[in-house]
Order: C-alpha cells, then structure tokens, then sequence
C-alpha cells in the first residue's frame, strides 16, 4: 500500500516536472499558473490533468485541440513515480532516500531540459550543488561521498570542463561546449565524488561522439551538428553509482 502511495505522489511530482521542463527555459511561472496545452493555450482543468491516466484516456493528444502531446510528458511521469517506489526500496523513509530522489530528479529535468531546449539552467543545477554538499557534510550522501570526496570532486568536474571549453574555443573559435556542461559536472561531483569524474566524462564524451556521428551520418547533418552533450553526461552519471564500481573493479 505504501509503494502504491509513493507510486502515485511521484507521479505527481513528475507532473510538476513537466511543468519546470517547459516552463524554466522559457521563462515562465512554475507555480502560479495552471496546466495549459502548448499548442491552443486551452486551460486544463485538474480532472483532465490526473498524471499518467490523463495521457493514456486521451490518447496523448489534447482534448480542447486534438494536438498530440509529445510521449516525454508521461515518460517523466511514469520514471518518477518509479523513481520514488526504488528509493523507498533501497532505503527506506529517511533523509537518504529523499537525497536520492533529489539527485535522480534533478537528472530528470536537465536532461530533458537540454534534449528539448539546449539548456542546462543554473536554477537547477546551483541548488542541487548546494544540496549536495549539505546532505553530503551531514552524512545523509545516498552514495557514500565523504566531505572531502564531494569537495574535490565538485571542483575537479567544473574545472575540468572549463578548461576543455576555453582550449576548445582557443583553437577552433567557437564555443565547443556551454558552461552549463561545467556547471553539470559540478553538481555531479559533489554528489558522486572525485572517482566519478574521469569514468562519467570518458563514457559520456565516447557516446555523445559515436551519438553524434550516427546522427550526422544517418540524416546528413553538418559537422557543426550540435547535439545536446548534457544528456550523456545525465546517463553515464544515473549509471556510475551502479556500475563504477564494477569499472574500477576491472583496471
């Protein structure tokens, strides 16, 4: 029963998800004004906007003008009301797994925030930092980062990025890499530690190359193609607490 309610509260919560995804980048309120479809403006009104049930009755279009609404809409939903069940499973009711469930939302909504928009905001990334720094000094870190850990990590990751950026812009003359890349792997390293850093930025910069090439090939994208680089780093760093190990296990 109580996997049922948590299933549901995060539902919720991803609805709200939804909400930060479109509006943040675009500058809008997050809190005040109700749900409306982007397409007609219509207003939607709470029985029309159950999380999840809502997209699948209405076969994922909008009831006022029929338009289809895109699938990440109930994907965020359905991957937070997930995400709330597996952090109850692994800790229970305490400060951890509420820690979990931050870091892994926040990685929701930058990575869908940079897929659809390009942009991964300080209004998200700064206070998760912050975040974790506090739950890290408090011994709350659902993974197991000491103070130290997190401090250099957070660090090393923007410093890191930083500086490709500026050698990349040196050479080339344009911007390879926004600082909102840098500011990502701040937050990152302050949540998964030093050790994170060389395996989420080797992985991710692997895929969103081969990633890239793929597209460029596939569709015939110009070389300056830009793809959205902090989505790579959002999956390699919701898999490192679960396979970095195994990685340094192996060297």
């Amino acid at each position: 029963m109580l996997s049922l309610s948590l299933f549901i509260i995060g539902s919720i919560f991803g609805s709200f998800y939804n909400v930060c995804i479109y509006r943040l980048p675009n500058d809008l309120d997050v809190i005040s004004k109700r749900s409306f479809c982007t397409t007609c403006k219509y207003k939607i009104p709470f029985y029309l906007n159950v999380p999840i049930i809502s997209y699948i009755l209405n076969l994922g279009k909008c009831k006022n003008c029929k338009s289809k609404i895109n699938i990440s809409y109930l994907v965020v939903e359905i991957l937070t009301a997930i995400l709330f069940v597996y952090a109850y499973s692994l800790y229970g009711l305490n400060v951890k797994s509420l820690a979990y469930i931050i870091f892994y939302s926040g990685l929701l909504i930058i990575f869908f925030t940079d897929l659809k928009y390009y942009l991964i905001l300080d209004k998200i990334t700064i206070p998760l930092s912050l975040l974790g720094l506090i739950f890290t000094f408090f011994k709350h870190n659902p993974f197991d980062v000491n103070i130290f850990s997190s401090i250099i990590g957070g660090v090393i990751g923007y410093l890191i990025i930083y500086i490709i950026r500026f050698l990349f812009f040196k050479v080339r003359k344009v911007e390879g890499m926004g600082l909102g890349d840098a500011k990502l792997f701040l937050m990152v390293g302050i949540w998964l530690g030093v050790k994170s850093i060389y395996l989420i930025l080797a992985s991710s910069a692997i895929t969103g190359a081969i990633v890239g090439s793929l597209i460029i090939y596939l569709y015939k994208k110009d070389k300056n193609f830009q793809i959205p680089y902090g989505c790579f780093i959002v999956i390699a760093s919701a898999l490192y607490p679960y396979l970095g190990s195994a990685f340094y296990n192996l060297i």
